[in-house]
């Protein structure tokens, strides 16, 4: 397969010259068994410390600055280094989670998804019943990730399994054909022509992008006609690499970029085609992102501890830990659109590892289309009271 000469060599290329400058990250024997995030989490953590923020479910017990209101409290990316050097990677992890999760928005999103990931496992006739009555009205543009057309099947990044799904709920989806292996700004050009086009189709546009699809998504959405235009109505970002991959930046210096440049020329692809999801360049290109206004987003974050990260997410995890919290490609709050969250904790960057994803496709489908409609009233600057909460319809039996 050809997937094993790629990801895989590259990240133990990487990992073995980066060997000397990383520990070894084992979890430790601290097991906890608690719902976390709305989800039942089952693992051994690294620390003591922990297992005792993951076992307490009182915020006051938090320290001040991860007890949060709303995104401008989390901690910096700096503050995560400092926390992880002086505990370790599961003690930092559970106290961003809980940082996080005192976010009313990302309480709204997390109740709505674990509300409609048990209506599913419940085959609800009312689940069902919605998402047959929005079919008809909105289109769904898949947007694949780094490899998609080489190694898709085996990381998930040509989101096959729920594409499949989601058609098998009667909507309409399209592949958009990025370059397997292109750039971020490469990639945007081709997603702008398909959305140019679908846009033009009479019914609301959804986008699902995964890993660099993500940033592939920002840049597009930078272009004004597209932004603009009142059918662009969501965009569910699944693990995006949108401030890129501390990975690659680690790999600039000279005499270590002959890893990457060896492995591109081995490959095929062109090494600034990697280059585009470095921090050097994604943070000053995503730092241009606003929104559009009409435009719900959805983050979709994977959020693993130590002893829950996938075979192919381990070997750079283990060089992201002295950073912080990661999902084994990518910081955690730097793959984070603004917009609502839904956090996938025990999950971590590859899709096709996860065993439940196609019962948590069917969940995020209904959450996102419940928060656009939520929405549109308040667009058109109505005031309803009587308008339906989200949340009060959410997974409905």
């Amino acid at each position: 397969m050809k997937y094993l000469i790629t990801i895989p060599a590259l990240c133990l290329a990487l990992a073995i010259l980066a060997l000397a400058q990383i520990k070894e990250v084992l979890a430790g024997n601290f097991p906890v068994e608690t719902v976390l995030a709305g989800m039942r989490i089952s693992t051994p953590v690294d620390s003591d410390a922990a297992r005792e923020i993951l076992l307490s479910h009182d915020p006051n017990t938090l320290p001040d600055e991860h007890r949060c209101q709303s995104m401008d409290d989390i901690p910096t990316l700096t503050r995560q280094r400092e926390l992880t050097r002086d505990h370790s990677i599961d003690t930092v992890t559970a106290l961003l989670i809980r940082c996080l999760t005192g976010i009313p928005e990302i309480r709204l999103t997390q109740a709505m998804f674990v509300s409609e990931l048990e209506a599913r496992r419940e085959h609800s006739p009312a689940q069902a019943a919605y998402l047959s009555s929005m079919k008809a009205g909105y289109l769904i543009l898949f947007v694949p990730g780094w490899g998609y057309l080489s190694d898709g099947e085996e990381t998930g990044a040509n989101l096959q399994q729920p594409r499949e799904i989601i058609n098998q709920l009667g909507y309409e989806t399209s592949l958009v054909p990025l370059k397997d292996f292109g750039s971020v700004e490469e990639n945007a050009e081709i997603l702008a022509v398909s959305l140019r086009t679908h846009l033009q189709r009479g019914k609301k546009v959804l986008l699902a992008s995964a890993s660099s699809g993500g940033p592939a998504v920002a840049l597009a959405l930078m272009e004004p006609d597209i932004a603009a235009h009142p059918l662009l109505a969501g965009w569910l970002n699944i693990n995006g690499v949108l401030r890129g991959s501390p990975v690659v930046d680690r790999f600039l210096p000279w005499p270590k970029s002959l890893v990457p440049r060896v492995l591109a020329l081995f490959e095929g692809w062109r090494y600034d085609e990697l280059l585009s999801l470095s921090q050097a360049k994604s943070s000053n290109r995503f730092n241009r992102f606003r929104a559009p206004p009409q435009l719900v987003i959805l983050n979709y974050t994977g959020v693993p501890f130590s002893a829950q990260v996938s075979r192919n997410g381990r070997p750079l995890y283990r060089l992201l830990t002295s950073s912080g919290p990661n999902d084994g490609l990518t910081l955690v709050t730097e793959s984070l659109a603004p917009g609502y969250t839904i956090l996938a904790v025990g999950s971590d960057h590859f899709l096709g590892e996860d065993p439940e994803i196609g019962l948590k496709t069917v969940a995020l489908l209904p959450v996102l289309l419940k928060l656009i409609e939520w929405g549109e009233p308040r667009q058109r600057g109505i005031t309803q009271t009587a308008f339906q909460h989200p949340l009060s319809s959410a997974g409905s039996h």
